[in-house]
This record gives structure tokens, sequence and C-alpha cells, in this order.
């Protein structure tokens, strides 16, 4: 009996969860179609480059779509085995609400470890490869856009505009170039003609003027410089703004658990405000967790009154998620302003959801009432009625006086 309800519950909650996880993966995955659309068209970007960009951004993606698929998954689940009258047929035969959860959580540890490897290691490491191939194709195809006697100004405080020639030739000519990367007033550069080199590795676009003049205006001093020369070469790095990890500084999340630990432990040493590096820390460890509380609490959400079952699944677990992500932003306020220590403000969510989730388990498997799930499916019935009798209405043919009159 446990075997074949094992195998029964994982043959369910397999298929529900790939779909929520190809569903949730690809609505991500929607956000970056314009800037793909935008690469490949506007900058000549080679497919197969932004393929390689894409990914590396799965396991980021991964991260928050596999707790997300996972409550999907047991959700629609058990909606179908309560909808369909499974549950009360197993209850029948001896077979209690516990029974039913040995294959939920084996599966959500198996999930758990995917989702961990992900937050600690995978999805770190990705992103540094993520960083590093946009910055070698922004560079290489940094001057794509770059068209005779148009001002190209897609770079931060960097404006360049050449009257004849196209990027790439060895001579162009009218050239002008305006940098404010340097310091707070431009540097205009004026060259009868010459050439733009990039070099990928070192993130750099070189720029080798002749004949031709820098104008500076340098405001602390009050003065203006103008200089002439023969044969000059720019250096425009474009690393310094776009991309400010090619300094050597990575972001909290291009950091595994260990180094992101190590770079907390440095930081308090010299006496540096470590809240934030806390709670970013705690949280890719907490989310991982969000597995177990999902489970939990999805099996009596999913296990409803017979009338509502059918039609909350899915709504029910996108609004459980939001929840999750609502309390993590309110254990943040929190910690800002003192009530909760750094460290517990990740676990906010995955203490109150889970301690909800275990009550609404315990009494749905005693077949105890909750008063709030009562109201919940009360109103959920009363929609669904007033949505049918409206729809009915449409559908109905008028039979008043006035339409037999017309008759």
């Amino acid at each position: 009996m446990h075997r074949t309800l094992f195998r029964y519950v994982a043959k369910e909650l397999l298929p529900s969860f790939l779909l929520g996880l190809l569903l949730f993966t690809l609505i991500l995955f929607m956000d970056k179609i314009t800037r793909i659309v935008e690469m490949v068209i506007n900058k000549g970007v080679p497919l197969a480059d932004v393929l390689k960009l894409l990914a590396c951004l799965v396991p980021n993606f991964l991260l928050l779509t596999l707790p997300t698929a996972f409550l999907l998954g047991v959700m629609l689940t058990f909606n179908r085995i309560g909808a369909d009258n499974e549950y009360t047929a197993w209850k029948a035969a001896g077979v209690s609400l516990y029974q039913f959860l040995p294959p939920v959580y084996v599966f959500s540890l198996l999930v758990f470890f995917c989702a961990a490897s992900m937050s600690f290691w995978v999805a770190p490491h990705s992103l540094r490869m993520f960083n590093a191939l946009l910055h070698g194709i922004a560079t290489r195809h940094a001057l794509v856009g770059l068209k005779e006697r148009v001002f190209f100004d897609e770079f931060p405080g960097l404006v360049v505009y050449i009257d004849r020639g196209v990027p790439g030739q060895e001579k162009l000519q009218g050239i002008f170039i305006a940098d404010q990367n340097l310091s707070e007033d431009p540097v205009l550069y004026f060259a009868e003609e010459g050439a733009f080199f990039t070099d990928e590795a070192s993130g750099k676009i070189t720029a080798v003027l002749r004949r031709g003049c820098i104008h500076r205006r340098i405001s602390k001093k009050e003065t203006y410089q103008v200089l002439y020369f023969d044969t000059y070469t720019v250096h425009l790095r474009l690393d310094q703004k776009l991309f400010p990890q090619a300094s050597g500084t990575l972001k909290n999340e291009e950091l595994s658990l260990g180094e992101f630990r190590a770079k907390i432990r440095d930081k308090a040493a010299k006496g540096e405000d470590v809240t934030g590096d806390r709670i970013d820390f705690h949280t890719r460890v907490a989310l991982p967790f969000a597995c177990f509380v999902f489970c939990t609490l999805g099996i009596p959400l999913a296990l409803g009154g017979r009338r509502t079952v059918r039609y909350t699944g899915f709504a029910l677990s996108i609004g459980v998620v939001l929840l999750y992500f609502v309390l993590i932003k309110t254990g943040w306020s929190m910690t800002k302003t003192g009530l909760i220590p750094a460290w517990l403000a990740p676990w906010v969510p995955n203490l109150l959801l889970g301690a909800a989730g275990t009550y609404l388990l315990v009494q749905k498997a005693r077949e105890r009432p909750v008063r709030v799930m009562e109201w919940y499916e009360e109103g959920v019935a009363r929609l669904l009625d007033w949505i049918r009798d409206r729809l009915a209405a449409r559908r109905s043919p008028d039979r008043g006086p006035d339409s037999r009159a017309l008759r």
C-alpha cells in the first residue's frame, strides 16, 4: 500500500512540477526578449553569443523558479486528488493524510538540493560567466551603431562623431570625441582622420587620431587648455561604468557562499557596516528552504472544498509566492528599524508560513475545520456562483414583455 501510494503521488507530482518550472522560467525569460532582439538586430551580435548569455542566466532563474514550480506542482496535484474524490476514497481505505507526505517531502528534498546548489555555487559562477561574456560582446560590438554624421552617445560620459568612413576601416575622417569619464569637465578631441580599435581582453576602445587638437577646460583653476598633435592615442575604457566587476570587485550575487562569508568577516573586522550583506547572505541560504515550507502549506490549501479546488490551485499558488516575497520585504524593513537582527529577516517568511502550514496540515489530517479556510471557500464559492449567473443571464434570451411585443 505504501509503495503504491508513493509511486502514485510521485507520478502525479512530477509532470505538474515540470510544467510549472517551464512556465515560470519562460515568464522570466520574457523580460529579456526585447533586449535579445535589440542585440541581434541593432547591434549585430551573433545569435550564438546571445544564446550563451541566456544559458548563463538559467541558474539564476532556477533559484527562483524551482521552489515556485514545486509549490504549483503540489497545489495542482492535490487539487486534482481532492476534486476527483480520490482523497476521500483513500481515506475510506484507511489511508491518512500523513501517509501522503513521504513522497512529497522526498521530492521537496531533491528540489531543495537543486535550489541550494544553484544559490550557493552554480548561480554565482554563471553570473560571473555572464558578465564576462557580456563584457566581451559589448567591447567587440561597441561601435556597431556608429554612423556617418550622427552623434553616437550610447555609452555614459562618451560622445563620438565621424564625418566620413565606416568603423573598422583604417581611415575615418572628421573625428570628434567628447570624454567626460576622466574628470568633471569633458575633454574634447578633434582630428582630421584616425581609426578605432577594440581590445576585448582589457575592455578598451583605442582611438588613434592624426592631425588634430585637444580642448580641455579646468574649472578649479579657471583655465582653458588647447593641445595640438600630429598623432595621438586615446584609450576609452567602457568597463569603468558599464562593467564595474572588471575592476576586480565582485557583487554579492557573484560570490559563492564561502566567498560571501569571508567578505562579511573582512568587512566586519574593518568596522564597516555589514547589515545589508548579512541580509543578502541569509536570503540566499533561506530561499531554498522555501521548498519545505511550500509543500507543507500547499497540501492543506489544495485539499479545500470540492466546489473551489478545481479553480483556485494556480491562483492560490501565485498568491502564496507573492505573500512569501512580501514577508521578505517586511523582514528587511524590520531589520532597518532595529526590530529584528539582520540574520533573522530572510527567515521571517519561512517561519511564519511554515507555522501556518503545519497548523493547517494537522487540522486537515484531523478533519477539524479552520475558520479562515471556511471563509475563503465560501467567498470563492459565492464568486463562482455569481460568475455562472452572469454568464447564464447573458446566454439566455430576453423573454420580457418588451421583447414579446417586438416579436
